[in-house]
C-alpha cells in the first residue's frame, strides 16, 4: 500500500486517504488497513496509542476520502487526541447531497445513537423514530451551500461544505439523512442514486486545522478527488 503524503515530520504524518480502504481493523473484516501500513512503514508506531489502532488519531469511513492525521509517537498522539476531544480542531468536508437545501447556511443539531435496524448505522434520536438504542450522544454539524444544481430530468442536488463541531461516528452521513438530504451514493443512509451514478458516498475530508508538536497551528488540505469531480460534472455543477 502507498498513500499520498500531505505532510510529515518526526512526530506527525498526514496522508490523503483514498477510497476503499479501512483506517483500522474491526471485528467483522479481515483485510489490510492503514493502521497495518503505518506499523509496517514505521515500526515504532506499534507502541503508540491503542492496540489495533496504533497511531490512529481519528478515522474516516472506508469510502470517505481526504485528510487523515496520524501520530508517530505517544506525545503527538496525546496532543492530537486532546484537541479532538476538546473540539479545538477545525474540520472541513465537502459532500454532494440529494435535493435542494434552501438555506445557504445552516446548523444540524441532532443527537445520534446506534440504530436498532442495522448495527452499522447511527440514527437521529427524535420523537418520531424508535430506531435508536444505547447511549444518545450530542452531535452538531454546521454547513454552507457551495452550489445547487438541477438536472435535465428535474432532480435537484446540492454541493455543501460541512463543518462538524462534534466528531461522532457517521455524523455527517446520519445528519444529512436526518434532514432528508442523504449524501449521493450513500445507500446505507438512504441515497436513491446508488452505483448508477456514484460508486461510493460522495463525502470528502477537504481540510483539517490543528496544532502539531513544535509548530503553531497548521492547516492540511486534500484536493477533491477525480471520482467526486466526475459526479459533480455529471450532475451539472460548475465547480
Amino acid at each position: 500500500m502507498k498513500f499520498p503524503i500531505i505532510y510529515e515530520d518526526e512526530h506527525t504524518l498526514v496522508i490523503d486517504k483514498p477510497v476503499g480502504i479501512m483506517v483500522h481493523p474491526d471485528d467483522r473484516n479481515v483485510e489490510p488497513t492503514i493502521a497495518d501500513w503505518l506499523i509496517e512503514k514505521y515500526p515504532n508506531v506499534a507502541k503508540v496509542g491503542e492496540k489495533g489502532r496504533n497511531g490512529i488519531v481519528h478515522r474516516l469511513d472506508r469510502n470517505t476520502t481526504g485528510v487523515l492525521l496520524l501520530a508517530k509517537d505517544n506525545s503527538a498522539y496525546r496532543t492530537f487526541k486532546s484537541q479532538f476531544k476538546e473540539h479545538t480542531t477545525r474540520k472541513v468536508y465537502r459532500a454532494i447531497v440529494e435535493g435542494n437545501i434552501r438555506e445557504d447556511n445552516g446548523m444540524i443539531s441532532m443527537s445520534l445513537a446506534r440504530a436498532k435496524s442495522d448495527f452499522r448505522k447511527r440514527t437521529v434520536v427524535d420523537m418520531y423514530s424508535d430506531d435508536s438504542r444505547g447511549e444518545e450522544r450530542e452531535a452538531i454539524t454546521r454547513y454552507k451551500v457551495v452550489e445547487r444544481s438541477k438536472t435535465k430530468d428535474g432532480k435537484d442536488y446540492t454541493y455543501v461544505e460541512c463543518y462538524p463541531i462534534t466528531g461522532r461516528t457517521h455524523q455527517i452521513r446520519a445528519h444529512f439523512r436526518g434532514i432528508r438530504h442523504p449524501i449521493v451514493g450513500d445507500d446505507l443512509y438512504g441515497s436513491k442514486i446508488g452505483a448508477t451514478l456514484a460508486p461510493r458516498s460522495m463525502l470528502h475530508a477537504l481540510s483539517l486545522t490543528i496544532k502539531i508538536p513544535e509548530h503553531d497551528e497548521m492547516t492540511f488540505e486534500a484536493k477533491v478527488p477525480k471520482d467526486m469531480k466526475k459526479v459533480l460534472a455529471d450532475l451539472g455543477f460548475s465547480c
